[in-house]
C-alpha cells in the first residue's frame, strides 16, 4: 500500500514491435489476484529503498542509525557487530546478528570470507531514466530492429526507464546532448516524445552471482549480497524483499533464546532460500541466454514467443516481476 500511495505503477502489458511491422505481440501481465501484492508493479529502486525505510522507521521498535560500516565485530567466534564512521568519528554497534544486504559487492560477505560463484555476460546494459511516457502506457516495451533491442519500462510520476542492450566493449558514449536521444529516436521514432539526457544514462554491467553460503555464526547475507540475477526476469529485487521478509519470519522468534537458536534459523534460511535462489538464477539466466546473449532480436515473432509470461520460463512458473523463488522443490511430474 505505501508503495501504491508513493506513485507505483501497475504494469498491465509486456510488448513487442519493430520499426517496420508496428506492435507484433501484446501480453497481458499476469495477476495473481486483487489485492495490491497480485499486479507486478514498477517502482524506482531508490523509492522501494525510501518507502520501505520510511515504513520501518514509522514502527516504534525501529531506530534508524546511519553510518558507514568499516568493519565486523567478532567474539568467540561469532560476529557481534559492527564497527562504524560517522564523519570524523569511529565507534561500535553490537547487535545479536548483522544482515549484510549491501549489494554484489558486499563488504560484509568478502569479511566473512564467503566465495562467491560469478559469472559475466556478453551484453550490458546502458539504461536512461527518460521524462514522458509513449504507447501503450503501463507496459514493458520491447522495440526490435537489426541492431538490437531498445526496452522501455512504464515508471511513476510521467517518466520512463529506457535501456539498449549493448555489446560489452561496444560504443556507449554517444557524445553531448542530444547525441543519445538522437541515436535512440532515430532508430525508434515512435520514442520522440520522450526527453533522454544523458546525464541520467549510466552503464549497468550485468553479472550473475551465488554466495557459497548465506549465513556465518551471527551474520547472515541477504539481496545481492547472497544472490544476484540477471535481470532478464526483472525478479531480482522480489527475490530479495521476499528472502529478506522470510529470513526475519524465521530469525525474530529466536531472538528471545539464546544464540545457539539465533544460528538454527540463520541455517533454516539458507537451507530454504539457497536453493530457491539457484532456480531463480539459473531460469533467469536461460531466459537472458535466449532474448539477450543471442540474435533472437532479428527474428521478433520468436522474440515475443520467448517473452510471453504464458510460457512458464521462470523459476516455479512466476509471471513478470513476481517471486521467482518456489519455496518447495517444484512437484515432480510423471
Amino acid at each position: 500500500d505505501a508503495l501504491r500511495a508513493d506513485g507505483a505503477v501497475a504494469l498491465r502489458e509486456l510488448v513487442v514491435s519493430t520499426r517496420d511491422r508496428g506492435i507484433v505481440a501484446r501480453y497481458p501481465t499476469p495477476v495473481r489476484d486483487q489485492t495490491p501484492a497480485g499486479r507486478t508493479i514498477a517502482v524506482p529502486h531508490e523509492r522501494i529503498e525510501a518507502v520501505l525505510s520510511a515504513c520501518a522507521e514509522r514502527r516504534p521498535s525501529v531506530t534508524v542509525e546511519r553510518a558507514v560500516v568499516t568493519g565486523l565485530l567478532r567474539e568467540g567466534g561469532r560476529v557481534v557487530g559492527v564497527r562504524v564512521r560517522e564523519g570524523g568519528n569511529a565507534r561500535e554497534l553490537r547487535a545479536r546478528v548483522v544482515i549484510g544486504c549491501d549489494g554484489t559487492r558486499s563488504s560484509v560477505r568478502r569479511e566473512l570470507g564467503i566465495a562467491a560463484e560469478e559469472h559475466e555476460y556478453a551484453t550490458d546494459f546502458l539504461y536512461l531514466e527518460a521524462e514522458g511516457e509513449v504507447a501503450p502506457p503501463a507496459a514493458v516495451h520491447w522495440h526490435l530492429d537489426r541492431d538490437g533491442i531498445v526496452c522501455v519500462f512504464a515508471r511513476p510520476r510521467g517518466e520512463s526507464r529506457v535501456f539498449l542492450a549493448v555489446r560489452r566493449g561496444m560504443r556507449t558514449s554517444f557524445g553531448p546532448d542530444p547525441a543519445l536521444r538522437d541515436h535512440i529516436v532515430g532508430r525508434f521514432p515512435d520514442l520522440a516524445p520522450l526527453r533522454i539526457a544523458k546525464a541520467r544514462a549510466r552503464l549497468y554491467r550485468v553479472v550473475r552471482l551465488l554466495a557459497e553460503r548465506f549465513w556465518e555464526p551471527g551474520c547472515a547475507l541477504a539481496g545481492d549480497a547472497a544472490h544476484t540475477t540477471n535481470p532478464a526476469g526483472a525478479t531480482g529485487m522480489s527475490l530479495a524483499i521476499t528472502g529478506a521478509a522470510r529470513l526475519a519470519e524465521l530469525l525474530v522468534p529466536a531472538l528471545d533464546r539464546d544464540d545457539a537458536a539465533v544460528d538454527e534459523a540463520l541455517a533454516a534460511y539458507e537451507a530454504e532460500r539457497r536453493p530457491a535462489a539457484v532456480r531463480a538464477l539459473e531460469a533467469a539466466h536461460a531466459q537472458a541466454m535466449r532474448i539477450y546473449e543471442s540474435d533472437l532480436f532479428r527474428d521478433a515473432d520468436a522474440f515475443a514467443r520467448a517473452v510471453d509470461p504464458a510460457a512458464a520460463w521462470t523459476a516455479g512458473g512466476a509471471g513478470w516481476g513476481e517471486d521467482p523463488a518456489a519455496l518447495a522443490a517444484p512437484t515432480p511430474t510423471t
